[in-house]
């Protein structure tokens, strides 16, 4: 939030006393902004996580605050945003807290989409109770999970070699004297872009090394917990891809349950939007895994209106942003597209717990090691270089690429430097979308 709005807030906030404070907590509670599905699909009280159990009203209750409010303000927009990956409830619901006046002050009406995408909790799943991509009950679990576990220190074991290649000699790619490859095509991919039409907010290509990039670059710490990032990563990494499928459809919504019973709050909500406000202009913002999320919204609901796309940082593939977007772009000749990436080399050199792990932010995890890369189309879309070298073919249609916007923010304070930051500043302003951070 930036500080003259913030201050802003506070101003009016004393202005208004304590009792206009208390009547705007009470109308303006977490459940009329959030949508919260747990890990079979369930719809969660973002105050007491318990289960909410009769959904409608829950949903119902959202679309009819927003109606209201648009009633009071024409100009306000509903705008849905949807996290990415190891997100706790704790920090989904702080950040509803945290910037939903901030967004109402700038008509936007908030949707927050949230899901159960804590590490811990999904590694747990892959252990105990996911096989084949079915949850299965606790005893075939238990019993099965010692072979489970097993196979994924055999695959650190076996990945042991290419995770130590990696560390040593290919996860930072620094660039010394001349350009990285990915670099150089990056830069042809650029300038055939500008003459397609695409609309590029690019900020210059720096490495941004400093002595503290430098000094725990090659931990040897590194080549022992490497294996074990690839081989237990993965498994979490595939029960939180189950997980985004679980946020518009139940756990047990293949077990031949009607739609109407498998359908999850989400669904609902969406559904709700098509019957009562068809035609109203929807902002849609993804960040990382929840772009995979949103590519699943737009290719159910290609009736509504979503007016804005935006993708932050997004872990979808450059393959499920072509399958989906540019067909709904077409036929949506006012949507506008956003691609928001970090500069690339924010991405390579991310590192956390004090340089012990490999190098690189999600995105480039899955690139390297999670994510099944058996092609170019097949990389993450939110990683700069890859979405420059793969727009041109993901947007095949001349008529649509004037509506595409790509952003590279640059190296430098007050702009987002690592993967989770986007979330810490004013996502649903266009000037953001552009590059630009509002004051």
């Amino acid at each position: 939030m930036g500080r003259i709005k913030y201050l802003l807030i506070i101003a009016l906030s004393v202005l208004s006393g304590c009792a206009s404070i208390q009547h705007m907590d009470q109308a303006d509670e977490l459940s009329s902004y959030q949508l919260y599905i747990d890990s079979t699909g369930d719809l969660l009280d973002p105050r007491n996580e318990k289960v909410i159990k009769d959904e409608d009203p829950y949903v119902k209750n959202i679309v009819d605050n927003f109606k209201s409010k648009k009633s009071q303000n024409p100009d306000l927009k509903m705008t849905i945003f949807i996290h990415g990956g190891l997100n706790s409830f704790e920090n989904a619901t702080d950040r509803v807290k945290r910037v939903k006046d901030s967004m109402l002050m700038d008509n936007k009406y908030p949707v927050f989409i949230s899901w159960r995408s804590g590490g811990f909790s999904n590694y747990s799943d892959h252990l105990v109770s996911i096989r084949r991509g079915e949850k299965r009950n606790w005893f075939v679990g238990g019993i099965t999970s010692p072979f489970v576990f097993a196979e994924d220190a055999l695959r650190s074991l076996a990945r042991a070699p290419a995770s130590t290649y990696n560390v040593l000699f290919g996860q930072n790619s620094i660039r010394i004297g001349k350009y990285s490859k990915e670099e150089q095509y990056s830069d042809k991919a650029l300038a055939e872009l500008n003459k397609l039409g695409f609309i590029v907010y690019n900020s210059p290509n720096d490495t941004g090394h400093g002595v503290g990039d430098f000094w725990s670059v090659w931990n040897p710490v590194k080549l022992v917990t490497a294996p074990f990032v690839d081989g237990l990563g993965t498994g979490a990494w595939n029960s939180m891809l189950r997980r985004t499928d679980l946020v518009l459809r139940r756990n047990d919504g293949f077990n031949g349950i009607s739609e109407e019973k498998s359908d999850t709050a989400v669904t609902n909500f969406f559904k709700r939007l098509s019957s009562d406000l068809n035609d109203e202009e929807l902002i849609l913002i993804g960040h990382s895994m929840g772009t995979i999320i949103a590519n699943n919204i737009i290719a159910r609901f290609q009736e509504l209106n979503f007016k804005e796309i935006v993708y932050m940082a997004a872990a979808c593939s450059i393959k499920d942003v072509e399958l989906v977007v540019p067909p709904y772009m077409q036929k949506n000749t006012d949507t506008k597209f956003y691609s928001l990436s970090l500069n690339p080399y924010r991405d390579m050199t991310e590192n956390s717990l004090l340089d012990f792990v490999p190098r690189g932010s999600l995105l480039v995890w899955i690139d390297d090691t999670l994510g099944a890369t058996n092609s170019f189309q097949d990389k993450t879309a939110g990683f700069w270089f890859n979405m420059v070298r793969g727009a041109s073919e993901a947007f095949k249609n001349p008529s649509i690429r004037n509506r595409v916007h790509l952003t590279q923010f640059g190296i430098k304070d007050g702009t987002p430097q690592t993967h989770g930051a986007f979330g810490d500043y004013e996502f649903w302003d266009e000037r953001f979308w552009q590059g630009d951070v509002p004051l």
